[in-house]
């Protein structure tokens, strides 16, 4: 998979046992963050889908998901917990979009509303974790 780094202003290198760590804590209104593929899977095709919404529920009126890039190349035998991922705007990719209900009963796909319900909150998760390894040294 290519990777087009040009567009990145800002982003996150994270590997996935530090991912899955800040995952596992993630949760607002009931909505939380997870690994949605199998890592030896996302090895083998060059990305992880991360989901949000309700883990337990398939309805895509609960759950989205975006891929990020693996930004290493990983030998088939290596510990999948030393995958890196690139967690950035530019690179993150919608998999499956949300709908949402509207007032009036249509259902409708916000592209907008799921990456701004998604991407802040794991962002700030992500910092806070830098910010705690920071302060313990």
């Amino acid at each position: 998979m290519h990777i087009d780094y040009s567009e990145v202003e800002l982003g996150f290198v994270v590997n996935l046992k530090t991912l899955r760590e800040v995952l596992k804590r993630l949760s607002i209104d009931g909505k939380r963050w997870w690994l949605a593929a199998d890592p030896q899977d996302a090895a083998a095709i060059g990305y992880m889908t991360i989901g949000y919404g309700d883990p337990q529920c398939e309805d895509r009126l609960n759950t989205v998901y975006f891929r990020f890039p693996i930004v290493d190349d990983v030998p088939p035998k290596a510990p999948t917990d030393k995958l890196v991922l690139l967690i950035d705007p530019s690179t993150c990719k919608p998999e499956a979009p949300g709908f949402y209900l509207e007032e009036d009963g249509r259902v409708v796909q916000d592209s907008m509303e799921d990456f701004m319900g998604f991407y802040p909150p794991l962002k700030r998760a992500l910092i806070g974790r830098l910010q705690a390894e920071s302060g313990s040294d």
